[in-house]
């Protein structure tokens, strides 16, 4: 039994369960994400949208002349051990850019 469906009170493993991640981040940061991703084989199948406006833990971006910034995020379904890789790029990136506010979210899904 997996992790995901031990959380979830399954009794049975699930073969269509996937992790969703969702990462959101400075526009100015695509590159060293793709760069990492595919240095680790891993987030290669994702959903881009890009722009993203928000505010979260650091500066607005919201595109405008007082918040000129954009984010973008990435949507990603895998498997658990990708999504452990995932995390371990994401834990990286955060410490190589301090000031910068880089959002992820987990959560499991299922394929239908």
């Amino acid at each position: 039994m997996t992790e995901l469906t031990e959380r979830r009170g399954m009794m049975t493993e699930n073969i269509n369960e996937k992790v969703r991640i969702e990462i959101i981040c400075s526009q100015a940061l695509e590159e060293d994400f793709t760069d990492e991703f595919k240095k680790a084989g891993i987030g290669q199948k994702f959903t881009k949208i890009n722009p993203v406006m928000g505010a979260g833990n650091s500066n607005p971006h919201l595109g405008d002349s007082v918040w000129p910034q954009l984010n973008l995020m990435y949507i990603i379904y895998c498997d658990e051990d990708e999504a452990e890789k995932i995390k371990q790029v994401v834990v990286k990136m955060r410490k190589l850019y301090i000031t910068e506010g880089i959002a992820c979210f987990i959560s499991s899904s299922e394929e239908f």
